[in-house]
């Protein structure tokens, strides 16, 4: 896997290296775990909130959803956007809207997700289960109205509810105590990039919102067997924040507290922070402390908005993306790289076909002649010949990636609302931590040139 830039970096100039930990430091079996999510979203449901048996029946299906797709929470609608915020594709329920169904709801609008009150994000790894069943929750409140099913944005706010309890309540994480194995996945690359950093003089600071127990558990799961240099994480690490609660970690000072490693006790800490664990915090006195400008910090999240974009408004850090769903996309590209040729090809094609209809109907329109009606239809005809032919290698593309929604990165031919993001707010992005391994920690990252429309003719 690489290293994919955005904005030059310099990482002869990179001081200090901070990581989220969850879905960035440690990595997650995102089904098994999105799996024991949607139990446990059911299990709420279904006890709190009342929900009929028909719900605590549902299967998982992993496939159903994707990062970055967005919830039209009164409508009951599932949107794919393009980085544009134009609707691209959108799910009722389980089944897919046609185009003119699509245009008749969202007439080409610009959609605007500022307004939480309609549209509910899906921007995080730990957002999948809940978005898949709430498009099967919409399907089972469409087939069965006799259920008695809230509306549409009720629903919504119910899985919201129990997913977020889920998390407060230690329900999902209990599990993940309880076996280890399962839902995380050891990189012992990740262990080598980061001593590999260590040894060229860089520091490495964890910042998560997880608290020290936990972070605990996972970091001598997935890091302490792979060390070489250092004896456990502690020592690998200079700065370890637990329970950092961002994004208010970037934007507020909230109380520090210092973590005994041995027993977990916590104190009142004040000043300037040392080398060892934490708690809360903010990442000014972080930066400050380390004599550091934000220019010199790089800070790799899986999180855009918890992870990145108050970094970009209020520290001025470097910014790196982990995206997880990049191991199979770019697996999916390579696999699909002959038909994706032959669909720009059958498309010139298409595009010289109409241009020769355009010619036949302009000069009817400017100069008066009667069009040849047998040109005219002939053209219509391979023109939907060339159509069908088309439709049916999306198809097999498309099956290449997610089955119901295609390319995580685009959404027909522009690029998808989440890369429109990754793009604007991180400087590089990769699959995983451990893609470091491929690279010197002097690499200077640049960007490839990006052709702009006027300069590929």
């Amino acid at each position: 896997m690489g290293i994919y830039v955005n904005r030059t970096l310099n990482m002869k100039q990179i001081a200090a290296i901070g990581l989220d930990m969850d879905y960035t430091l440690v990595r997650y079996d995102s089904e098994a775990f999105e799996a024991m999510t949607y139990k446990e979203i059911k299990k709420k449901l279904c006890e709190v909130k009342a929900y009929p048996k028909q719900v605590a029946d549902l299967k998982f299906q992993f496939n159903l959803a994707i990062r970055g797709l967005v919830i039209d929470k009164p409508h009951g609608n599932v949107l794919k956007l393009s980085t544009y915020s134009k609707v691209k594709q959108a799910y009722h329920g389980l089944t897919e809207m046609d185009f003119k169904t699509q245009q008749k709801i969202y007439q080409g609008l610009t959609i605007d997700l500022n307004d939480s009150n309609r549209f509910a994000i899906v921007d995080t790894t730990f957002s999948i289960a809940y978005c898949v069943l709430y498009m099967q929750i919409i399907e089972l409140k469409k087939k069965n109205p006799e259920l008695g099913l809230p509306d549409f944005k009720t629903i919504e706010e119910n899985l919201i509810e129990a997913l977020d309890v889920s998390h407060r309540d230690g329900s999902l994480k209990n599990e993940v105590r309880k076996n280890v194995k399962k839902y995380i996945v050891q990189d012992e690359n990740t262990v080598i990039a980061l001593e590999r950093f260590k040894r060229h003089g860089k520091k490495i600071w964890v910042i998560t919102n997880s608290d020290y127990e936990y972070s605990k558990i996972l970091l001598d799961y997935a890091i302490n067997p792979f060390l070489k240099d250092h004896k456990s994480w502690h020592d690998l690490f200079n700065i370890v924040v637990t329970a950092a609660s961002k994004p208010k970690f970037f934007t507020d000072k909230l109380p520090l507290l210092h973590v005994d490693p041995q027993t977990g006790l916590m104190r009142n800490h004040h000043g300037l922070i040392q080398d060892g664990i934490y708690q809360g915090g903010c990442a000014q006195t972080i930066q400050k402390s380390s004599g550091l400008s934000g220019e010199q910090i790089l800070y790799l999240g899986d999180h855009i908005y918890g992870d990145v974009l108050q970094i970009k408004k209020t520290c001025n850090w470097r910014t790196a993306l982990v995206i997880d769903e990049l191991i199979h996309e770019t697996e999916a590209l390579k696999k699909s790289s002959a038909l994706s040729q032959e669909i720009n090809d059958l498309m010139k094609q298409k595009v010289d076909l109409e241009h020769k209809l355009d010619e036949l109907f302009d000069k009817e329109i400017e100069k008066g002649k009667k069009p040849d009606k047998a040109k005219i239809q002939d053209a219509f005809q391979k023109i939907e010949k060339v159509d069908k032919k088309i439709a049916k290698l999306i198809k097999s593309h498309i099956q290449n990636f997610n089955s119901y929604w295609g390319e995580t990165m685009r959404a027909g031919v522009e690029p998808s609302r989440l890369a429109g993001q990754i793009e604007k707010y991180a400087c590089i992005y990769m699959a995983k931590v451990s893609d470091f391994v491929e690279h010197s920690p002097r690499t200077y990252f640049r960007p490839k040139k990006k052709m702009l429309p006027h300069e590929s003719v």
